[in-house]
């Protein structure tokens, strides 16, 4: 089974199991599942906003956990993510971004 890493430029990565890369994952895709960084108020992570860059590492107090974490969303929205990152247009951001609020 595939197991593909996407990083900040949209590149993807193949990676193997239990290889830890040496990049920060902003979307992740293995088997039928589809992974993108997003927030627990449902926000995805856009490296071109200041504010979500200066937050990447931190922890979300009231949840206890890293505020930025790899989320479960459909097809559409994973792809829109990453042709997002490859290309910095915010249209498929935002496309992406009502997709994972919305379930779709």
């Amino acid at each position: 089974m595939k197991n593909i890493a996407i990083d900040i430029n949209g590149t993807p990565h193949e990676i193997k199991k239990g290889v830890k890369p040496d990049f920060k994952i902003f979307a992740r895709w293995f088997g039928d599942r589809y992974l993108v960084l997003a927030s627990g108020d449902g926000d995805l992570f856009n490296p071109m906003n200041y504010n979500h860059l200066s937050t990447i590492n931190k922890k979300d107090r009231e949840r206890g956990k890293m505020l930025w974490e790899l989320r479960s969303c459909s097809q559409e929205c994973y792809s829109q993510y990453t042709l997002f990152l490859r290309s910095k247009n915010r249209t498929p951001y935002l496309l992406a971004q009502r997709r994972f609020r919305n379930g779709l």
